[in-house]
């Protein structure tokens, strides 16, 4: 799980910063990406033969860019599972998964907790990702496995572990 969100988080970081690299010298650009536009042109060909052939060509050379990872197609769900794992990571704003601030709060469960010499926690949730608390609040119950864990977005991009039910500390990811 945790190699798998690394992988994912590393290939959205490439994705971010080719976007980003793209659209720091000009607006982000809205047009549909020249594969698929080839291929919805294909419906103006009037000839059927012609269309077909058309059709042919333009969904093959799509087919191949998402074999080789050219262009990636995802729908709806995956961009909200993508968002809800990546909660908390500081990643450019490319557009491709929403505003970043669109998911105010995540809700899951505690796989582990420990806590450092310094009185501050670590946390390790049911998805792999690894929080660790930033302020000097503490925390009355030792928290246990599957613990409720809620973290919420809190003020200058900051945000606020609750687990257990117990009042919030703050908190930041850490992979």
């Amino acid at each position: 799980m945790r190699v798998a969100l690394k992988s994912t988080i590393t290939g959205l970081i490439g994705v971010a910063a080719i976007a980003t690299t793209a659209s720091a010298a000009k607006p982000r650009n809205t047009e549909r990406a020249p594969l698929l536009t080839a291929v919805t042109q294909c419906r103006a060909v009037a000839d059927p033969a012609a269309r077909l052939a058309c059709f042919d060509k333009s969904v093959a050379a799509l087919d191949a860019a998402e074999t080789n990872k050219v262009v990636v197609v995802i729908d709806q769900q995956q961009v909200r599972e993508t968002r809800r794992s990546l909660f908390g990571v500081s990643l450019p704003n490319t557009g491709l998964f929403g505003s970043g601030n669109d998911l105010p709060q995540i809700e899951t469960t505690l796989t582990s907790a420990s806590v450092d010499d310094a009185g501050r926690w670590s946390f390790v949730l049911a998805d792999g990702a690894r929080w660790t608390q930033t302020d000097d609040y503490i925390i009355a119950r030792r928290p246990r496995a599957n613990d409720k864990v809620i973290i919420k977005r809190a003020a200058l991009g900051s945000f606020r572990l609750s687990v257990g039910g117990q009042p919030g500390v703050k908190a930041k990811r850490q992979n």
